[in-house]
Formats: C-alpha cells, structure tokens, sequence
C-alpha cells in the first residue's frame, strides 16, 4: 500500500502546530492536485518537512526580547539591592545566588528535559518575577508601617528563593532553545554550526544587554526627571517582568520541531529514503533522547572532562558579579559621587550594559567566518573577557577603598565590566553550544553550578565576619552601616582565578580541537 503523502509545512502551519502541540506533520491526501502530481522522492520529502531558516531566527530572536525584558528587570533589582535594602539586600543576593545554583545542581535540568524548553522559559519568567516583586513589597512594606523589619526581610529572602530557581530554570532553558535553534538555522542554512552559535549567541547578548540598559537607567531617570519614588519605580519594574510571561507561550517550540525532525529521518533511514551517511550528520535529537534526570550538570562533569576546565572561567564571572554588586556598586560608588540616595548606581551600572551589549555584537560578527572580512575565535574573546576582569582585580589592589577614586576611574572599571560581561553572555555560551550539542541542559546547568557557587562565596564573604577588620585601613573598608571588611582577599581570590582560568580554558580548546580533528584556527 502506498503511504499517504504530506504537504510540506509552510511558516503559518509550524508556528500553530507546536503554540497547539499538534503534530507538526500533516496528511495532505484530500489534495486532489497534489494525488495527480508525480509523487515525490523521499528525499524531497526530507527537504520539504524542513523549517525555512528565517523563522527559526525569528522565533530565536522573539524569544531573546521577551527574556531581556524579564530578566533586565531582575539585574536591575540585584544591582540595586544592596543600595536600596541595605544588609539584608546582601543577604537577599546571597540566597538569590544559592537557591541559582542549588536549582541548577537538583532539578533544572529535569524540567527543562521534561517539559521542554520553550514551557521552561515561560516556568522560569514566572517565578524569576517573584524576585522583582519582592522589591516593590518591602518597599511597600517600610514605607508603611514601622516596627515590620521581620516581615521586610522575610518577603527580601523569599522573594530570592523563589527567584533563584526561576532564573535557574530560565538560563538552562534559554541555553537549550539556544543550542536547538543554533542547530537547526546551521542545518536549513548549510553553514558551520560553530559560526551560528557564534552569530546568535552576539544577537542574543545584545538584545538582552540593550533591554538591560534601557532598564538600569529607568530608575535614574525617573528619580532625577520625574520625581518618582522607588516604591513606584519596583512597581513599574514588578509589572514588566511578569508580562513577558504571556507572551512567551506565542514563541515557537524550536527544541520540539527538532525531535520530530529526528523521529522523520530515523524513519526515511529504514526506508531507505536517506543513506547513513547524510543521518549521520543531522542533530536528530529523538535518535538518542536523554533521560530525565535531574543531576545532569553532575553526570556532565564527571563523564567529560571539558566542563572541568571550563569551570574556573566560570568562576571567574560568579566571583566579579558578587564583588562588583557588594562592593562596587553598594559602597565605592557611593564614596566616590557622595550618593546615599543610589541615585547614579543604575547610571553606572548601564554603562557596564551598554559596552557589553555593543561589544557582544561585534564580538558575535567576528567569531563567524561566514560573511566577515576578519575572524576572531571564541576562544581569543573569552581570553579578552578574562583579561579584563585581571585588570579590574589590578586596580582595586592599587586603589582599594576608593578614596583615591574618580568618575574617569569609575567609568575604566565599569567599562571593563561591559566587557567581561559580553564574553560571558555571548561568548561563553556559545562555546558550550559548540561543545555540548547533545547535552544542552547539563552544559548550561554547569555554568550556572560553578558561576553561581562563586556567586553565593562572594557575596557571603562581603557581609558576613569571616572577612571583618576592627579598624578602617588601606585594605578595610567602612561600609555603609558602619561595619569594616577586607577587599583584600576577594581581590586576590578574583586576581588568582582569572590567571587560572585562562590557561585551563585554553586546554578544553585543545581537547575539543583533538575530539573533532579540528585545526588551530578557532572554536
């Protein structure tokens, strides 16, 4: 008997099919054109079931917009905290970074394997919003009764909790839709899959890094212009963050499309429709599913020893983060400008946004060799980003407590911390998509294990005695609630880190280059 044809699947038909979670393929036998033409090769029916490459980009692209906005907010309210909550704003960034990565190491990857990547991005925009919100309800809270500090802080650590497992399952979510959309433009496209992770991974960091800007400076232009309050101002950012939810569930299912491909040329390999060869060199996710488990950032580490030395790159990131937003952007800023209102913090800190978005973009055109006049590996980038937080760890260690300090000094170290930040965005990620191709959700959960275990230590050892000095000195530094700690260590500690990681992360270079007998010439 022979099998019924189908009509190939035009833009319109895949979007609604994976919004519904109908199958993706169709019977078209009731087109009477269609039974009168020559039936077609299997071969081209292979060709004709495959997406066309814009709206896999497309959707990529709606996709990073809907993430920045949501997650703009929650950057935004973490370079924030300390300024505006004190202590416990701290505090509430430690346990933000630990329930991150405690997620990422129990659970995350589990539900992005088991509900797919698509529901976990809307799952983890949920419940990142609840961080946001927290902002607006302590505010709400101490600006209308006294005598309630249990419940501010209760509300500032929940908040956290909550967020920190809904960032974690919205960055392995994210790095999944990435790698499956990676893919599949690479394929439909015919180029490299190490230029399109390098060209998406640019995209990606520069919407994100541009919402980011757009969102730090909210706060300082309507303090400064409109005379808004921060209650208003957490309000606003509370209400932005939970829209994007709605509209991420529009976004096409990329990563179920990319099974459903797999399961059709599985079938046209029995049918002889396809030779081994050409299957060899599809994705074909359904081939080999992963199981469902939840610790497969662990099983990663242990059964490839690339993500061990990728590790101390992403160490680096987590340890700058927290010593930037503790002690930069919670007490030097506020010494150097004399600003106890944190009027300039969101000023600064989108200049560190708004160079990394505009050196993400550069640095994503440069990795592809497709199309571009000059070639810069991955690898040399990721270098670059890690030159730059050396440089920074430098600096505090000439001019510690900021004293010394000035806006062009200021302007240095924010503008170094743009470019680490874009490395780490755009680059890093992409290098993971390239070395991981099938283990998505257990390479994306590895760097939110060891960036945020470094996290978590920072900001731990920024407010807690483990690093309190009894006198003010070069290397302890008052803060604003009257305690003194040593910057010392954490300089040193990020100092020593980014020599490590450097020469560690150029050995998981090689060791992929010998895996897939690639030449010196870039990831």
């Amino acid at each position: 008997m022979m099998a019924a044809q189908r009509r190939p699947i035009n833009d319109d038909d895949a979007s609604d099919s994976m919004i519904l979670n109908q199958p993706l393929l169709v019977d078209a036998t009731a087109n009477d054109d269609e039974n009168d033409a020559p039936p077609a090769t299997t071969a081209n029916h292979h060709l004709r079931h495959t997406l066309h490459p814009e709206t896999i980009r497309n959707n990529f692209l709606q996709m990073s917009t809907l993430f920045a906005i949501n997650h703009g907010c929650t950057v935004s309210c973490v370079g924030l905290a300390n300024a505006r909550l004190g202590s416990v704003g701290v505090w509430q960034s430690g346990v933000l970074y630990a329930s991150y990565t405690a997620a990422a190491l129990f659970g995350a990857s589990y539900f992005v394997r088991r509900w797919g990547s698509r529901n976990g991005l809307a799952m983890g925009m949920g419940l990142s919003a609840s961080y946001v919100t927290s902002f607006f309800l302590v505010t709400f809270v101490a600006d209308g009764s006294e005598g309630m500090g249990w419940l501010r802080n209760a509300v500032a650590i929940g908040g956290a909790l909550v967020g920190g497992v809904g960032s974690s399952i919205l960055w392995v979510s994210q790095g999944t839709y990435f790698s499956c959309a990676s893919q599949l433009f690479s394929e439909g496209e015919g180029i490299a899959l190490e230029d399109v992770t390098g060209r998406f991974g640019g995209n990606f960091a520069f919407i994100f890094l541009v919402f980011e800007v757009i969102l730090r400076l909210l706060s300082t232009f309507l303090i400064e212009t409109a005379g808004w309050t921060w209650k208003v101002i957490f309000g606003l950012y509370s209400l932005q963050s939970i829209l994007p939810v709605i509209f991420m569930m529009n976004v096409m299912d990329v990563e179920r499309y990319q099974q459903q491909k797999g399961q059709l040329n599985n079938s046209l390999v029995e049918d002889g429709g396809i030779d081994d060869d050409s299957q060899n060199g599809l994705e074909g996710e359904a081939r080999a599913l992963p199981s469902h488990k939840a610790t497969a950032a662990l099983d990663l580490l242990r059964k490839d020893p690339k993500t061990k030395y990728l590790s101390p790159i992403n160490i680096l990131f987590g340890l700058s983060t927290a010593f930037g937003s503790s002690v930069l952007n919670g007490e030097v800023i506020q010494k150097v400008l004399v600003d106890p209102n944190s009027t300039f913090v969101g000023f600064y800190t989108a200049i560190t946004s708004t160079v990394a978005a505009v050196a993400s973009l550069v640095f994503g055109r440069l990795q592809s060799s497709h199309g571009t006049w000059f070639h810069c590996g991955k690898e040399q980038v990721l270098t670059m980003g890690a030159l730059s937080y050396l440089i920074i760890s430098l600096q505090f260690l000439i001019f510690p407590d900021g004293s010394d300090w000035n806006r062009l000094t200021l302007l240095s170290v924010y503008t170094f911390l743009g470019v680490g930040r874009a490395t780490y965005e755009g680059t890093l990620r992409a290098v993971f998509a390239d070395f991981f191709p099938r283990e998505k959700e257990g390479a994306f959960a590895n760097i939110i294990l060891f960036s945020g275990t470094a996290s978590t230590t920072g900001y731990v050892l920024s407010v807690t005695g483990a690093l309190e000095c009894h006198e003010v000195g070069k290397y302890c530094m008052e803060y604003s609630d009257g305690s003194i700690h040593n910057v010392l260590v954490m300089e040193l500690v990020i100092l020593v880190t980014a020599i490590v990681a450097i020469p560690s992360f150029w050995r998981a270079v090689w060791m992929f280059r010998e895996e897939r007998n690639i030449p010196n010439g870039g990831v």
